[in-house]
């Protein structure tokens, strides 16, 4: 199994050891990786319907009452726990204010009873604690429940959904999983890659009903996510924080928590860090491979004469203006690229509208004329949750689908760019080599995109103004007149949803776009100015050198000699990081 702080350590050695290495100049993109490494944030988010026990789930893992508990529904804001060597809580507000406040006053900023709609305007808590949960970078977050009674409740816990790297969704043995807590576990699976199922409160039912009540939730879950893919782990929070509390062993053991925190555990360390790892070692190769180069270059410039010297530097800069062309040339396909897919989208959405929406219309006429032959119940209430689970059910599906396409094309075009870059930054140090003959070989990685969306659906509307007529109007008028207006506002209603939500698809789709191929092409672009300020950085200090004197510069070879044997060790404990970093992959 893969150590992940035990690698992270190690990196955070070779880096330490770097910054007595390498050039002053590369010190910044040396403390840039290192910050990376120390502020590392994964984000295990704790999702599920309110009042299933979150807040005493979260206080069970760390062992201590930190995050207050109630009966009424009582989270309004993201609080955030991260490991910090003392215990302190900082407020951030909307206007990005922010503020330390003592624990005990934590109820006044993260609860609906005193902060009532959020209206002291917080936008999330944190909470800064010494537990092992929460070393290497780990972020435990506790989100409000959803199918609150307050509706801006609901809105929090799913606006954060797009932030979560793995998901804990917390389900309680009574009452069993309802329809609304199914509806937020299909829509958290859009986002969540990694989900682990907890069924809390086993300490208030007999063990016959956790049984039923375990069989129950596990069809529900196996029948959207398939048979034999689902691992529900039930447990009391409220037996496992009292045992830990009391440093009663049985009462923990008895609560079933330590068979969840060690499937926690090695996950946390095996599957969440490989990728942010490959990642940072592939930024110490190349920073390692950057640093080589100048040192060597730097080290044959010196023993040139003065005068071939600046002829060499003539030279290069005079092959790096025609270099400079490429580069804009690639600029300007990659904008190409992008145009084509806004494109695509817009195609892609238009035919999206023209198949769904009549057949939208016509499932609503269906459903309209059986509800209306069989009587009963409200129907403008029930014809608009079948339109709303509809089109929630139609968008979803496309918009994931489309979001794939587009992944694939993104793909795509960030490693033909990203090969173009790397083709260039070769060419660049040909070109160099082949001016004070070295051979330079650079080292070049193509890293994968990430995929999340800022996007999620909130379809229902508070009926206002010219809604709110038509709703009394419809009341008023005979039974089969009514029936005939609600289906005709329904078809309208359908129509407009179907319009506004390609809007926000159309929206989300272009802004992820336009972001992720803005900084993919700042990213390659940089790969090239490093490079480039490396070679440049070499023939300035060869220049300085020349005035010196034959005694400095003797030492200065010297101390380059010393460096490249340096880094060199350096590079090869690096790859050894690498190597366990890569054989663990498809461990399980």
């Amino acid at each position: 199994m893969l150590d992940y702080p035990k690698i992270r350590d190690g990196l955070l050695q070779v880096v330490d050891r770097l910054s007595d290495t390498v050039r002053s100049e590369t010190s910044n993109s040396l403390n840039l990786v290192r910050s990376k490494l120390e502020e590392e944030a994964f984000n295990l988010v704790i999702l599920g319907q309110f009042k299933r026990g979150k807040s005493t789930f979260i206080n069970a893992l760390l062992g201590e009452s930190i995050l207050p508990t109630a009966i009424v529904p009582l989270t309004s804001v993201v609080t955030i726990l991260r490991y910090g060597p003392t215990l302190r809580v900082e407020v951030r507000y909307l206007d990005d204010r922010r503020e330390e406040i003592r624990l005990s006053d934590l109820p006044a900023y993260i609860t609906e009873r005193e902060n009532p709609e959020n209206q002291k305007g917080v936008k999330e808590v944190t909470v800064f604690y010494p537990s092992e949960y929460l070393k290497g970078g780990v972020r435990i977050i506790d989100t409000p429940g959803a199918g609150s009674v307050y509706s801006h409740n609901t809105d929090v816990a799913y606006g954060f959904l797009p932030q979560v790297d793995a998901g804990i969704f917390v389900i309680s043995a009574d009452p069993p999983m309802s329809k609304s807590e199914h509806q937020f576990l299909k829509d958290v699976r859009q986002y969540v890659d990694k989900l682990f199922f907890v069924l809390n409160k086993i300490d208030q039912v007999s063990l016959e009903d956790r049984e039923e009540s375990l069989s129950f939730t596990m069809q529900v879950l196996e029948d959207d996510l398939g048979t034999g893919k689902v691992k529900i782990f039930p447990l009391s929070a409220r037996w496992a924080l009292e045992g830990k509390k009391a440093q009663d062993r049985e009462m923990v053991s008895r609560s079933l928590l330590p068979d969840f925190e060690q499937r926690l555990r090695e996950f946390l360390l095996h599957d969440k860090g490989r990728v942010f790892l490959s990642s940072i070692i592939n930024s110490l190769r190349k920073l390692i491979s950057d640093e080589t180069i100048s040192f060597r270059l730097e080290q044959e410039a010196i023993k040139l004469p003065l005068q071939v010297l600046e002829e060499k530097i003539a030279r290069f800069e005079a092959e790096m203006a025609l270099i400079q062309k490429d580069r804009e040339k690639n600029q300007y396909l990659l904008a190409g690229h992008l145009k084509k897919m806004t494109g695509q989208l817009d195609e892609e959405i238009g035919e999206f509208k023209r198949k769904q929406l009549p057949a939208l219309l016509k499932e609503l006429e269906e459903e309209y004329l059986r509800r209306t032959g069989r009587g009963g119940g409200n129907l403008r209430e029930e014809l608009e949750q079948f339109v709303f689970d509809r089109i929630r059910q139609s968008f979803g599906t496309w918009r994931i689908q489309w979001a794939e396409k587009i992944s694939v094309r993104l793909e795509e075009a960030h490693r033909e760019f990203a090969e173009r870059i790397n083709e260039t930054i070769d060419r660049i140090l040909a070109l160099t080599g082949n001016l004070f003959e070295l051979d330079l070989k650079p080292f070049s990685a193509v890293e994968s995109l990430s995929t999340k969306s800022d996007f999620y659906f909130l379809l229902k509307d508070d009926p206002v103004g010219l809604e709110l007529i038509q709703l009394a109007v419809t009341s008023a008028l005979p039974q089969f007149l009514a029936k005939k207006m609600i289906l005709k506002t329904m078809r309208t209603q359908v129509e407009e949803l179907v319009d506004r939500h390609c809007g926000r698809v159309r929206y989300d789709m272009v802004n992820r776009l336009e972001r992720t191929v803005r900084d993919f092409q700042h990213a390659l672009d940089e790969k090239i100015d490093l490079t480039l300020e490396g070679i440049r950085i070499s023939f300035r200090k060869a220049l300085a050198l020349h005035s010196k004197g034959a005694e400095d510069m003797t030492r200065n070879l010297g101390e380059l000699s010393a460096r490249l044997g340096s880094i060199s060790r350096i590079h090869e404990e690096l790859l050894a990081h690498a190597t366990v970093v890569s054989d663990g992959v498809g461990e399980n």
